[in-house]
Protein backbone atom coordinates (compact mmCIF):
# COMPACT_ATOMS: atom_id res chain seq x y z
CA UNK A 1 0.00 0.00 0.00
CA UNK A 2 2.72 2.49 0.77
CA UNK A 3 4.67 1.69 -1.96
CA UNK A 4 1.41 2.07 -4.31
CA UNK A 5 0.62 5.39 -2.60
CA UNK A 6 4.61 7.02 -3.08
CA UNK A 7 4.27 5.91 -6.46
CA UNK A 8 1.12 7.74 -7.27
CA UNK A 9 2.90 10.87 -5.54
CA UNK A 10 5.52 10.82 -7.63
CA UNK A 11 3.24 10.70 -10.93
CA UNK A 12 0.79 13.41 -8.94
CA UNK A 13 2.84 16.02 -7.54
CA UNK A 14 5.29 16.60 -10.10
CA UNK A 15 1.67 16.74 -12.41
CA UNK A 16 0.30 19.12 -10.20
CA UNK A 17 2.66 21.88 -9.76
CA UNK A 18 3.27 21.81 -13.44
CA UNK A 19 -0.17 22.93 -13.78
CA UNK A 20 0.26 25.66 -11.30
CA UNK A 21 3.20 26.94 -12.93
CA UNK A 22 1.65 26.66 -16.02
CA UNK A 23 -0.88 29.32 -15.69
CA UNK A 24 -3.53 30.20 -13.74
CA UNK A 25 -6.37 29.20 -16.10
CA UNK A 26 -5.20 25.54 -16.80
CA UNK A 27 -4.50 25.05 -13.29
CA UNK A 28 -8.50 26.37 -12.83
CA UNK A 29 -9.66 24.05 -15.35
CA UNK A 30 -7.74 21.12 -13.81
CA UNK A 31 -8.78 22.13 -10.39
CA UNK A 32 -12.47 22.47 -12.01
CA UNK A 33 -11.90 18.58 -13.66
CA UNK A 34 -10.90 17.17 -9.98
CA UNK A 35 -13.89 18.93 -8.46
CA UNK A 36 -16.50 17.36 -10.95
CA UNK A 37 -14.71 13.65 -10.22
CA UNK A 38 -14.65 14.40 -6.50
CA UNK A 39 -18.50 15.35 -6.77
CA UNK A 40 -19.09 12.33 -8.87
CA UNK A 41 -17.07 10.08 -6.26
CA UNK A 42 -19.80 11.45 -3.44
CA UNK A 43 -22.59 11.47 -5.32
CA UNK A 44 -22.20 7.80 -6.30
CA UNK A 45 -20.80 6.67 -2.47
CA UNK A 46 -24.17 7.70 -0.98
CA UNK A 47 -26.24 6.51 -3.86
CA UNK A 48 -24.70 3.27 -3.07
CA UNK A 49 -26.39 3.84 0.85
CA UNK A 50 -29.97 4.28 -0.43
CA UNK A 51 -29.65 7.84 -0.44
CA UNK A 52 -30.01 10.06 -3.40
CA UNK A 53 -28.66 13.89 -2.53
CA UNK A 54 -30.35 16.69 -5.30
CA UNK A 55 -28.46 16.96 -7.82
CA UNK A 56 -28.99 20.20 -9.11
CA UNK A 57 -27.86 21.49 -5.33
CA UNK A 58 -24.78 19.37 -5.39
CA UNK A 59 -23.71 20.52 -8.64
CA UNK A 60 -23.76 24.47 -7.35
CA UNK A 61 -21.11 23.54 -6.15
CA UNK A 62 -18.77 23.51 -8.98
CA UNK A 63 -19.38 26.93 -8.78
CA UNK A 64 -16.59 27.34 -6.19
CA UNK A 65 -13.62 26.19 -8.03
CA UNK A 66 -14.89 27.70 -11.65
CA UNK A 67 -14.50 31.47 -9.47
CA UNK A 68 -11.02 31.45 -11.43
CA UNK A 69 -12.73 31.60 -14.85
CA UNK A 70 -14.80 34.87 -14.30
CA UNK A 71 -14.28 37.56 -16.49
CA UNK A 72 -11.68 39.87 -14.43
CA UNK A 73 -10.56 42.34 -17.19
CA UNK A 74 -7.34 40.13 -17.87
CA UNK A 75 -7.21 37.12 -19.21
CA UNK A 76 -8.48 35.22 -21.93
CA UNK A 77 -12.34 35.03 -20.83
CA UNK A 78 -12.37 38.52 -20.07
CA UNK A 79 -13.49 39.06 -24.14
CA UNK A 80 -16.50 36.52 -23.54
CA UNK A 81 -19.60 38.78 -24.13
CA UNK A 82 -21.72 36.32 -22.54
CA UNK A 83 -19.91 37.39 -19.30
CA UNK A 84 -18.60 40.41 -20.24
CA UNK A 85 -18.90 43.11 -17.17
CA UNK A 86 -20.46 40.28 -14.97
CA UNK A 87 -18.93 40.32 -11.28
CA UNK A 88 -19.48 36.39 -9.63
CA UNK A 89 -21.82 38.05 -7.17
CA UNK A 90 -24.35 39.01 -9.92
CA UNK A 91 -23.88 35.69 -11.87
CA UNK A 92 -24.72 33.78 -8.43
CA UNK A 93 -27.67 36.08 -7.54
CA UNK A 94 -29.08 35.25 -11.07
CA UNK A 95 -28.10 31.44 -11.27
CA UNK A 96 -28.59 30.73 -7.33
CA UNK A 97 -32.00 30.87 -6.99
CA UNK A 98 -33.12 29.21 -9.96
CA UNK A 99 -31.42 26.18 -8.75
CA UNK A 100 -32.48 25.78 -5.95
CA UNK A 101 -36.08 26.36 -7.05
CA UNK A 102 -35.87 23.87 -9.63
CA UNK A 103 -33.92 21.77 -6.93
CA UNK A 104 -36.84 21.46 -4.39
CA UNK A 105 -39.60 21.45 -7.28
CA UNK A 106 -37.72 18.44 -8.22
CA UNK A 107 -37.97 17.15 -4.99
CA UNK A 108 -41.88 17.44 -4.80
CA UNK A 109 -42.44 16.00 -8.75
CA UNK A 110 -39.61 12.76 -7.89
CA UNK A 111 -41.68 12.16 -4.43
CA UNK A 112 -45.05 12.64 -6.22
CA UNK A 113 -43.74 10.24 -9.16
CA UNK A 114 -42.10 7.68 -7.20
CA UNK A 115 -43.94 7.59 -3.88
CA UNK A 116 -40.30 7.70 -2.02
CA UNK A 117 -40.89 10.92 0.23
CA UNK A 118 -37.65 12.28 0.88
CA UNK A 119 -37.34 15.41 0.15
CA UNK A 120 -35.24 16.73 2.98
CA UNK A 121 -32.63 14.08 3.55
CA UNK A 122 -32.15 14.53 -0.44
CA UNK A 123 -31.59 18.11 -0.43
CA UNK A 124 -29.78 18.00 2.66
CA UNK A 125 -27.14 15.80 0.96
CA UNK A 126 -27.48 18.17 -1.93
CA UNK A 127 -26.12 20.78 -0.15
CA UNK A 128 -23.62 18.65 2.03
CA UNK A 129 -22.03 17.55 -1.40
CA UNK A 130 -22.23 21.10 -2.62
CA UNK A 131 -21.08 22.97 0.34
CA UNK A 132 -18.21 20.55 0.14
CA UNK A 133 -17.13 20.37 -3.16
CA UNK A 134 -17.66 24.32 -3.61
CA UNK A 135 -13.96 24.29 -1.19
CA UNK A 136 -12.03 23.75 -3.94
CA UNK A 137 -12.39 27.21 -4.41
CA UNK A 138 -9.88 27.50 -2.80
CA UNK A 139 -7.68 26.56 -4.74
CA UNK A 140 -8.89 28.67 -7.56
CA UNK A 141 -8.66 31.63 -5.50
CA UNK A 142 -5.48 31.37 -4.33
CA UNK A 143 -4.07 31.09 -8.02
CA UNK A 144 -6.07 33.87 -9.34
CA UNK A 145 -3.62 36.54 -8.88
CA UNK A 146 -1.03 37.16 -12.07
CA UNK A 147 0.97 39.92 -10.26
CA UNK A 148 4.59 38.96 -9.75
CA UNK A 149 5.51 37.73 -6.54
CA UNK A 150 7.39 39.14 -4.21
CA UNK A 151 9.14 36.24 -3.23
CA UNK A 152 13.07 35.27 -4.33
CA UNK A 153 11.44 34.55 -7.68
CA UNK A 154 10.08 37.64 -9.13
CA UNK A 155 9.23 35.68 -12.78
CA UNK A 156 6.61 33.63 -10.49
CA UNK A 157 3.53 34.58 -10.59
CA UNK A 158 1.91 35.35 -7.01
CA UNK A 159 -0.89 33.14 -7.41
CA UNK A 160 1.27 30.20 -8.13
CA UNK A 161 3.67 31.20 -5.37
CA UNK A 162 0.66 31.43 -2.94
CA UNK A 163 -0.32 27.63 -4.46
CA UNK A 164 3.13 26.38 -4.05
CA UNK A 165 3.11 27.47 -0.40
CA UNK A 166 0.10 26.34 1.00
CA UNK A 167 0.54 22.96 -0.90
CA UNK A 168 3.79 22.33 0.32
CA UNK A 169 2.87 22.89 3.89
CA UNK A 170 0.12 20.31 3.75
CA UNK A 171 2.16 18.06 2.33
CA UNK A 172 4.96 18.66 4.40
CA UNK A 173 2.67 18.11 7.61
CA UNK A 174 0.82 15.24 6.35
CA UNK A 175 3.63 13.03 5.76
CA UNK A 176 5.58 13.90 8.88
CA UNK A 177 2.41 13.07 10.60
CA UNK A 178 2.12 10.40 8.81
CA UNK A 179 5.77 9.42 9.95
CA UNK A 180 5.66 10.30 13.38
CA UNK A 181 2.88 8.60 14.10
CA UNK A 182 3.83 5.26 12.88
CA UNK A 183 7.16 5.78 14.85
CA UNK A 184 6.33 6.79 17.85
CA UNK A 185 2.76 7.54 18.31
CA UNK A 186 1.00 6.42 21.31
CA UNK A 187 -1.62 8.45 22.08
CA UNK A 188 -5.27 8.22 19.43
CA UNK A 189 -6.04 11.47 18.21
CA UNK A 190 -9.34 10.29 16.75
CA UNK A 191 -9.91 6.34 17.13
CA UNK A 192 -13.63 6.47 16.64
CA UNK A 193 -12.87 8.73 13.34
CA UNK A 194 -9.69 7.56 11.51
CA UNK A 195 -7.89 4.85 14.29
CA UNK A 196 -4.40 5.25 13.12
CA UNK A 197 -4.10 9.01 13.84
CA UNK A 198 -2.04 9.94 17.10
CA UNK A 199 -1.54 12.52 19.40
CA UNK A 200 2.34 12.74 18.55
CA UNK A 201 1.71 12.40 15.14
CA UNK A 202 -0.38 15.65 15.05
CA UNK A 203 1.77 17.82 17.02
CA UNK A 204 4.69 16.55 14.56
CA UNK A 205 2.85 17.89 11.43
CA UNK A 206 2.00 20.52 13.20
CA UNK A 207 5.28 21.34 13.96
CA UNK A 208 6.72 20.95 10.31
CA UNK A 209 3.81 22.98 8.92
CA UNK A 210 5.61 25.53 11.06
CA UNK A 211 9.14 25.32 9.74
CA UNK A 212 8.40 24.58 6.23
CA UNK A 213 5.65 27.42 6.44
CA UNK A 214 8.72 29.96 7.58
CA UNK A 215 11.16 29.08 5.22
CA UNK A 216 9.09 28.81 2.38
CA UNK A 217 7.24 32.21 2.86
CA UNK A 218 10.31 33.67 3.13
CA UNK A 219 11.41 32.24 -0.45
CA UNK A 220 8.19 32.51 -2.18
CA UNK A 221 6.32 35.25 -0.92
CA UNK A 222 8.65 37.35 0.66
CA UNK A 223 7.27 36.91 4.19
CA UNK A 224 8.21 34.63 6.48
CA UNK A 225 5.97 35.72 8.99
CA UNK A 226 2.76 35.08 6.68
CA UNK A 227 4.31 32.08 6.04
CA UNK A 228 4.36 30.42 9.24
CA UNK A 229 0.75 31.65 9.56
CA UNK A 230 -0.04 29.76 6.76
CA UNK A 231 2.37 26.77 8.06
CA UNK A 232 -0.29 26.62 11.21
CA UNK A 233 -2.93 26.73 9.20
CA UNK A 234 -1.78 23.63 7.30
CA UNK A 235 -0.77 22.02 10.34
CA UNK A 236 -3.60 22.43 12.27
CA UNK A 237 -6.93 22.35 9.97
CA UNK A 238 -5.30 19.70 7.41
CA UNK A 239 -5.39 17.19 9.98
CA UNK A 240 -9.54 18.57 10.72
CA UNK A 241 -9.72 18.31 7.16
CA UNK A 242 -8.62 14.72 6.63
CA UNK A 243 -10.91 14.01 10.27
CA UNK A 244 -13.87 15.17 8.74
CA UNK A 245 -14.04 13.28 5.61
CA UNK A 246 -13.35 10.58 7.68
CA UNK A 247 -15.83 11.09 9.85
CA UNK A 248 -18.18 11.48 6.55
CA UNK A 249 -16.79 8.19 4.76
CA UNK A 250 -17.67 6.68 8.58
CA UNK A 251 -21.15 7.57 8.35
CA UNK A 252 -21.47 6.51 5.21
CA UNK A 253 -19.96 2.96 5.98
CA UNK A 254 -17.16 3.23 3.23
CA UNK A 255 -13.31 2.79 3.47
CA UNK A 256 -12.55 5.34 0.12
CA UNK A 257 -15.25 7.41 -1.64
CA UNK A 258 -13.47 6.21 -5.03
CA UNK A 259 -9.98 4.64 -6.19
CA UNK A 260 -8.80 6.28 -9.02
CA UNK A 261 -5.71 7.00 -7.25
CA UNK A 262 -3.70 4.03 -6.35
CA UNK A 263 -3.24 4.06 -2.95
CA UNK A 264 -4.65 6.90 -1.76
CA UNK A 265 -8.09 6.25 -2.81
CA UNK A 266 -10.45 9.06 -4.68
CA UNK A 267 -9.45 12.59 -5.39
CA UNK A 268 -11.41 13.72 -2.49
CA UNK A 269 -9.55 11.25 -0.32
CA UNK A 270 -6.30 12.90 -1.47
CA UNK A 271 -7.46 16.73 -1.61
CA UNK A 272 -9.23 16.78 1.68
CA UNK A 273 -6.58 18.55 3.66
CA UNK A 274 -6.10 21.07 1.07
CA UNK A 275 -9.88 21.80 0.91
CA UNK A 276 -10.04 22.78 4.67
CA UNK A 277 -6.50 24.83 4.34
CA UNK A 278 -7.06 26.54 0.80
CA UNK A 279 -9.87 28.60 1.63
CA UNK A 280 -8.82 29.77 5.14
CA UNK A 281 -5.74 30.89 4.03
CA UNK A 282 -7.65 32.68 1.54
CA UNK A 283 -9.71 34.48 3.95
CA UNK A 284 -6.22 35.22 6.20
CA UNK A 285 -4.97 36.94 3.14
CA UNK A 286 -7.93 38.49 2.15
CA UNK A 287 -7.88 40.27 5.78
CA UNK A 288 -4.18 41.24 5.62
CA UNK A 289 -4.87 43.11 2.26
CA UNK A 290 -2.70 40.78 -0.06
CA UNK A 291 -5.22 39.08 -2.13
CA UNK A 292 -8.74 40.47 -3.91
CA UNK A 293 -12.04 39.58 -3.16
CA UNK A 294 -14.06 37.73 -6.20
CA UNK A 295 -17.17 38.01 -5.29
Amino acid sequence: MMRLRWASALVGMPLYVGLCLWGRVPFTLAVLAVAALGLAEMMRAYREQGIRPNVALAALGLLGPAIGLLPDGKGPFSSWQLLDGWTASRLLSAVVPVVVFVALAWEVLRAARTGEIHPGRNIAYGLLCGLYIALFGGLSWLRDSTDRSPGRFPALDAGAALILQVTFCVWASDSFALFVGRACGRRKLAPLLSPHKTVEGAVGGLVVGLLVGALFGGLLLGSAGIGLLIGAIAGMFGQVGDLFESALKREAGIKDFGGILPGHGGVLDRFDSLLFVAPLVALLLLILGRLEFRF
